[in-house]
This record gives structure tokens, C-alpha cells and sequence, in this order.
């Protein structure tokens, strides 16, 4: 059982490179209080006030509630997450409410996930994964998406100079936002259309083997933080693969001025393979 958990705990570092992986073997400002005047909307200035709405902070840091599941497992851990903006997202995860059971480290070079229990770790810099190179899905993709912003493929931050490269529908209470599509890869944003809020990321992958994949990263219950909305909860989804899987992260005790200390791997930790972990975890 313990076995299984650990598994669990690392599918939260690789849940994003794991659709990858995959894959491989995807004019008016609004005001600061998040409103978009619908009065007199237009499609620029809607596309910045979405821009506009992203963090200031540079540091984040909160306690946190991690739920997964995959098939017919199911598990929740307590932990917490620190995030320096352009630096690191790093999450802990502890178990039996007392025992840290897993660190995970992202950099824009490499991830670094640490089995405390198992003393494994995996370290791959992105560079070293094809899909990863060619797609141009980094880092800063997976900073986007924790940090509830629009990204686009090879850019490292989303800048209101960049709206033109989204696509712009709306109904009724909805925007989409849609990036140009790459070769395997498109990636669509879900917006409130009174507020600009970013509700929803979606990354779609189609693989060589005919077989499509999604990621949804769904942004839930915004709380007011350093004078913009951020999400307390984030809920993901990926679709396509043998057994569904989902995870959620709710966020608690938020504080913007914490210190990241970069992770370092000890002494007598065995390295393993990314692909070992995606293994036992595609047989849990």
C-alpha cells in the first residue's frame, strides 16, 4: 500500500510531462477589482484585461490538500507548495498526516522529484526529452499553469504585446482564447467574460499512434491576494489513456513573502528513470 502511494505522490510532478511522454512513445483596461466593462467590450481590450489579470507577486508559498485519482485508486495527502516566480515550483507532500513522503522540485532546467520513503529520485533536465524540445513546452508552461496565466509555446511570459497570437470567441458568459496550433500540440484558454478571470487551461496533444490527448487544468473558488484573484483550488484531468486520472490541489494559508531554499538531492538516494515511475504508476 505504501508502494502505491508513493506512486501516487510522484503522478503529481509527472502529470503534466507524463501527457508528454506519452504523446511521444500538446481600449480599456479591466478594473483592478477583475471587472470588464461590457458597456463598450471590444476584442483587444478584453484580450489584455485577461493578460492584466495574472499575479504581481514574485513568491508564493501555501499550505495544501493534494487529491488523486487513477482508476480505482484513490488518495489524499497533506503538504505544501513554494513557488519564486522564473526560479522554482516546488511541492512537498507529506503522509500519514506527519512524514514527508515525496519533494518535487520544478526548475526551468530540470525536474526533481525525491522519494523520501523509497530514498529514489528522478532528475531530467527537458532538453533530454524529444517531445519536450520540439513542442517547445518548458518550464515556463508548467510556471503558466500554476500560476493561473496564459502561455504560449517558446514564449516565456505572455505579455498584452502578445494577444495577437490567440484566437478570440465568446458566447454569453464564456471567452475562449485559442493559440495557434502547433504540430502536435494546441492549447485553449476558458475565460469569464465579465471578469477576464482564467477559469481553464487546455492542452491538446495528438500522438503519432492516431491516439489524442488532453490535459484540463481547471482554476476554482478565487480569493482575493496582493490586489488580484488567484485560485484557492486546481483541479486537473487528463484524457486518453487506459484509466482516467484526476487530481486537485486546494490551497490554504497563503503568504507571498516566504523564502524558496533549492532542493538538493542527500546522500544514499538511488536515481531512477522518469519512465520507471510512469510504469508502476500506468500499473496501479
Amino acid at each position: 500500500m505504501m508502494r502505491k502511494v508513493i506512486n501516487a505522490l510522484c503522478l503529481s510532478a509527472v502529470l503534466v510531462m507524463g501527457t508528454m511522454l506519452v504523446a511521444s512513445c500538446v481600449s480599456k483596461k479591466a478594473a483592478t477589482s477583475g471587472e470588464v466593462d461590457m458597456s463598450n467590450f471590444s476584442e483587444k481590450a478584453y484580450l489584455k484585461a485577461v493578460v492584466g489579470n495574472a499575479p504581481k507577486f514574485e513568491n508564493f508559498s501555501a499550505k495544501m490538500r493534494l487529491d488523486l485519482a487513477y482508476g480505482g485508486e484513490r488518495i489524499s495527502v497533506g503538504g505544501s507548495i513554494k513557488m519564486k516566480r522564473d526560479e522554482a515550483i516546488q511541492l512537498s507532500l507529506v503522509a500519514v498526516g506527519i512524514v514527508e513522503a515525496a519533494r518535487i522540485e520544478f526548475t526551468p532546467k530540470r525536474l526533481l522529484v525525491l522519494d523520501r520513503i523509497g530514498r529514489r529520485y528522478v532528475e531530467v533536465e527537458y532538453d533530454e526529452l524529444p517531445f519536450f524540445k520540439n513542442s517547445k513546452v518548458d518550464f515556463y508552461t508548467l510556471q503558466a499553469l500554476f500560476w493561473n496565466e496564459l502561455f504560449l509555446p517558446g514564449v516565456k511570459h505572455v505579455e498584452k504585446d502578445d494577444i495577437y497570437s490567440f484566437q478570440f470567441t465568446r458566447d454569453d458568459a464564456r471567452a475562449t482564447l485559442t493559440a495557434d496550433k502547433g504540430k502536435r500540440l494546441s492549447y485553449s484558454f476558458l475565460t469569464a467574460l465579465a471578469t477576464g478571470l482564467l477559469e481553464e487551461s487546455r492542452i491538446h496533444v495528438d500522438a503519432k499512434n492516431d491516439k489524442t490527448y488532453q490535459l484540463n487544468w481547471l482554476y476554482r473558488d478565487f480569493l482575493k491576494l496582493e490586489g488580484r484573484q488567484f485560485p484557492s483550488s486546481m483541479n486537473l484531468s487528463l484524457q486518453g489513456i487506459e484509466k482516467p486520472m484526476k487530481a486537485s490541489f486546494n490551497f490554504s494559508r497563503w503568504n507571498t513573502e516566504a523564502e524558496y531554499t533549492p532542493l538538493a538531492v542527500p546522500n544514499r538516494y538511488r536515481q531512477v528513470e522518469a519512465a520507471d515511475i510512469l510504469k508502476q504508476l500506468l500499473t496501479l
